[in-house]
């Protein structure tokens, strides 16, 4: 039995779930095949979410090979309580919220490392008031991928994945109201977004004291390939590596998740629009090797 992405809805009512689903203590809330009641899906919408895992008698080609993990559903909550001690001017939070992140970037590189041969072709299902947690952890799965792809070593990967975790970061700072927006953003919104990427560095750097290799892609992830970006219009390799790798698997979690303006695009629709734009808004070699993994 396969599993499909469905919009929710009543028709959901009396099909089977497709994923387990945890609390953020890691327990085990539905198991995967329960059927989903009136109940279930007031709890679903209640929760958040836009789209869930149903089971399905074919194999569908989006969620033919997708993960729903205890340590990936829950590394969305950690990484919640990480910001929020991060954006606290307190020393001695920002020490404790550094060894919680590096625990869990710790945590998420064995996992893929031991359990994932391919990257899933869906990751969590996001719940639209924690998208900006679940979003940084599949980013940092993601990025793992191209990085071992490229023969990283451990340390970088380790590196890898904790400017993945913390690469959107500066959107702490951004309204909620402006985030959350159903229609599509005005000018002068539009600027308060772009300024997550400096307020997100400066902040990591000057008020948390993380290095530079870890912090480079949270103000670097939105610089396109060829120098149409922002914030500074870097281009090619001007761009660390780093950040040429998450302006990747940031677009790529991002297009194939719901968000409050649109319903997520598939899969072949993310591959085929980073295969267009490779050279322009992404690296030609990485774009390569990043959609050689979905095939």
């Amino acid at each position: 039995m396969g599993v499909e992405v469905h919009q929710l809805g009543n028709e959901v009512v009396g099909r089977r779930l497709g994923q387990n689903l945890y609390n953020p203590a890691g327990n085990l809330l539905l198991r995967k095949g329960v059927e989903i009641t009136p109940r279930y899906l007031d709890y679903f919408q209640d929760s958040g979410y836009q789209s869930i895992f149903l089971l399905s008698q074919g194999v569908s080609s989006e969620g033919s090979r997708f993960n729903s993990d205890r340590l990936l559903t829950t590394a969305p909550y950690i990484l919640k309580k990480v910001f929020r001690k991060m954006r606290i001017d307190d020393t001695v939070r920002a020490a404790q919220a550094k060894g919680d992140l590096l625990s869990l970037a710790e945590a998420i590189l064995v996992h893929v490392q031991n359990r994932l041969e391919k990257p899933p072709q869906l990751l969590e299902l996001k719940r639209q008031g924690d998208y900006l947690y679940q979003h940084c952890v599949n980013v940092a799965v993601y990025s793992i991928f191209i990085g071992r792809a490229k023969n990283y070593s451990d340390q970088q990967l380790l590196n890898l994945a904790i400017a993945g975790l913390i690469h959107d970061f500066g959107m702490e700072f951004v309204d909620g109201d402006i985030v959350n927006k159903k229609d599509e953003l005005g000018a002068e919104e539009f600027e308060q977004v772009k300024q997550h990427t400096t307020k997100g560095f400066t902040h990591l750097v000057h008020n948390c004291a993380f290095d530079g290799i870890t912090t480079v892609a949270s103000v670097q992830h939105h610089e396109r390939f060829d120098g149409t970006g922002y914030p500074k219009r870097l281009h090619g390799n001007s761009i660390h590596e780093f950040s040429r790798i998450i302006t990747l698997t940031d677009f790529f979690d991002a297009w194939t998740s719901d968000r409050p303006h649109r319903r997520m695009h598939s899969l072949s629709d993310a591959v085929a629009y980073i295969q267009e734009e490779q050279g322009s808004i992404f690296d030609p070699a990485l774009a390569q090797s990043f959609t050689r993994l979905f095939t």
